[in-house]
Formats: C-alpha cells, structure tokens, sequence
C-alpha cells in the first residue's frame, strides 16, 4: 500500500487550473470550500437550473452555472452527484462539452468500475475519494486536520493524473492526514 501526504504534492499544480465540482451537496460543498480556502482561485459549481443548492453556493462565493457550461472551460471535472445521477449526466453535458486533455474526476468508482460511463480516452480519469462524510471532510480541514483519501487513476492520458490527483487530494486536506493509493476495483468492491 502506497501513502502520500502534503509533502509528496505539489499544491502549485490545483491552484493553476480551472475547477468544476458538479453537485454542492454534503461531498461538492466540502471540495469546493477546501479547494478555495487552499487557494485555488478558479472554481465554479455545475448544477441543474431549478437545484437547491444555487443560493447555498452562491452565497459561499462561487459562480454557480447549468452543468454544460460549467464543464466547457475547465481543467478539472469533480463530480460529486448520486451514483445513479452519473451516466446520463456524462453522456448528456459532459461527453461533448469537457475540453480535450481535460481531468474528469469521482468521489467513488461505481461508474468507471461497472462501466457506466466510458470516458472519452483524450481525458484523464482518476478518483479523489475521502474516507467520511462532507461535513467532516469540512470540519477536519478548518481544524488544521483532513480526513484520509482514497486515489486511483483508470486513464493517465496526459501522463500528469498521479500529480494532479495528489495535488487535489491536498487541497482538500487528505495530504494531511494520507493520500492511499488504490484502485477503482479496490475502492468499489469494498
């Protein structure tokens, strides 16, 4: 078993790019605030245009818009929707509207392990999956802690995914407590 921790990222890597997370619930809000309390300038939340969810996010500071055009300029996709919410939301705004060499992200392997949805191969696909619920993810990074995340990489197209998904993970604080690598496989049969 391989661990990672801050020290093995580099945060420069997240901080630089584009970020969609897509969903603001307990998993998307936590992400979206730890991403921008570590710095990362560029984040906008992808959500459907009667959500709940608009005026929470909204009010915490981002730029809320419909899925397609939340994906269209980004360099990170997180998609942090129900599982059964996954594959039409991939072949619906995603498929065609991520930009080429982009990195399409999940928080649990269902969809790529049971190959619900079949990512495009320009794209790099890996998981970022913390090992608690949003609002602990939250609160153990405002703590100056992190709850430990899972990283599994299924498409390395850019030859770049361990650093980036590393990258990620510590922005979210999992580099604070442990970055395990795993696999898609692994994290979803057990």
């Amino acid at each position: 078993m391989k661990v990672f921790y801050d020290s093995d990222s580099d945060l420069n890597l997240v901080k630089k790019k584009k970020i969609c997370v897509i969903g603001y619930g307990s998993q998307g809000h936590a992400h979206a605030l730890n991403l921008k309390d570590s710095g990362v300038k560029d984040i906008v939340i992808g959500l459907r245009k009667d959500s709940s969810s608009i005026k929470k996010a909204e009010n915490d500071g981002f730029k809320v818009l419909e899925v397609k055009d939340a994906v269209k300029d980004s360099d990170i996709c997180m998609i942090l929707v129900p599982d059964e919410l996954q594959a039409d939301l991939y072949n619906d705004f995603l498929f065609d509207n991520l930009k080429n060499g982009a990195c399409l992200l999940f928080a649990h392997g269902l969809s790529i392990h049971f190959q619900l949805i079949k990512p495009r191969k320009d794209l790099d696909v890996f998981m970022i999956a913390p090992k608690g619920p949003g609002h602990t993810v939250r609160a153990q990074y405002l703590a100056g802690g992190g709850v430990p995340c899972l990283l599994a990489i299924h498409q390395d197209s850019s030859g770049n995914a361990l650093d980036i998904g590393l990258s990620y993970a510590s922005a979210i604080g999992g580099g604070r407590s442990g970055i395990i690598q795993t696999t898609f496989k692994e994290e979803c049969e057990t």
